[in-house]
């Protein structure tokens, strides 16, 4: 009998030993610091592709790995918000993604669809330092970053900046404008600020925009650019086009000026990107772990001098040729006010209104 007993606990032992090893080599498993978080295992992240997945991954992914060698980033990249909550939505009932990075008005469809978890303070240190203006007021995926949408056109045509959208109705440039369609969030943004230079309450209805965006439609050689909105204008393809400051300013930099973006006089849409954590993530902890990270002042900073997105926590400090370019945040651009719960429920209904009724072949 004492033979048995003394064997099996042997075996307890080992079995132990053996777990432990393992846990050691990360195998699988999200081992913890002295302040509680991750400190090892995965994080299965879904954002943007292109340029901002190259910036993003030099900004801030590598930095995080340098400081958590023990914690392996798969990043899957999507082309815009849309694509990435469809990939969502499959994996609902099996969750293979831990962290999403998407459109606030994309991930508030995500939310009310229960793909994804809350956050607090606790879980996430960094949260203390996103402002309550950028916090969901639900305590979801709070504000990571910001942008607005502009006008991008070639410098060599416009040696001075448009100053009004109604440019995009000129004549004169009549199949040499790119519009990104809906379900892009460019051409819902075109929508609501078309709405409100026609004096219209967009939430109320869109007929006006959408019989001023139909005058508009023969003059667009394409509604769906390719490679991109900003390549097209760089390479001669069109002169005007809608775009997002970030990445104008940084395609502004890479073609020597040849292109530029400007906000018009009408006003012009915040573009703010949310980072929210995966209901029933396969890697909760390690994704805590990450998600505090991207709040940090040095992953926002460092972000912001790669892509010129305007941080959104308040101990982020940028220089000053930075902060020049970054979209303000501090009320001194005039914003349409886009109701992303409207638009959560709206997006479906305008993007169709496009294919219907704007868009020509």
């Amino acid at each position: 009998m004492r033979a048995t007993i003394k064997g099996k606990m042997a075996a307890v032992a080992a079995l132990s030993a053996a777990v432990l090893v393992l846990s050691g080599c990360g195998g699988g498993s999200e081992a913890a610091g002295s302040d509680g978080s991750a400190t090892s295992g995965e994080v299965n992240l879904i954002a943007y592709s292109g340029v901002w997945q190259d910036q993003y991954t030099a900004a801030v992914i590598e930095p995080f790995q340098a400081k958590y060698p023990d914690i392996k980033i798969n990043y899957a990249s999507k082309r815009s918000s849309a694509e990435m909550l469809s990939a969502l939505q499959g994996q609902k009932n099996n969750p293979a993604t831990d962290v999403a990075i998407m459109d606030n008005s994309v991930s508030t469809t995500g939310n009310k669809q229960g793909l994804f978890e809350k956050v607090d303070e606790e879980s996430v240190p960094n949260l203390a330092n996103v402002p309550e203006k950028f916090r969901d007021k639900e305590g979801y995926g709070p504000v990571a970053m910001l942008d607005a949408v502009g006008l991008v056109y070639d410098t060599a045509t416009f040696p001075e900046a448009p100053d009004s959208w109604k440019v995009l109705w000129d004549p004169a440039y009549a199949g040499k404008i790119n519009v990104n369609a809906p379900p892009s969030l460019l051409g819902l943004s075109l929508t609501a600020i078309t709405s409100k230079m026609e004096g219209e309450d967009y939430t109320q209805g869109i007929d006006s925009a959408v019989t001023r965006l139909k005058e508009m439609a023969p003059g667009v050689q394409t509604f769906a650019p390719n490679p991109d909105e900003y390549q097209n204008v760089i390479t001669g393809q069109t002169v005007l086009g809608l775009g997002q400051n970030a990445r104008g300013q940084f395609y502004s930099d890479q073609s020597n000026k040849k292109m530029g973006v400007t906000f018009p006089k009408e006003g012009t849409v915040y573009q703010i990107n949310t980072i929210n954590l995966v209901k029933d993530a396969p890697h909760s902890e390690a994704a805590k772990t990450f998600v505090d990270y991207a709040l940090s002042a040095e992953a926002q900073t460092a972000f912001a001098k790669a892509l010129f997105y305007a941080p959104s926590v308040t101990n982020a400090e940028l220089p000053a040729d930075v902060k020049d370019r970054v979209v303000p945040t501090d009320g001194s651009l005039n914003i349409v006010p886009l109701d992303v719960e409207f638009l959560s429920s709206a997006r479906d209904k305008w993007t169709d209104t496009w294919k219907r009724q704007i868009i020509t072949n």
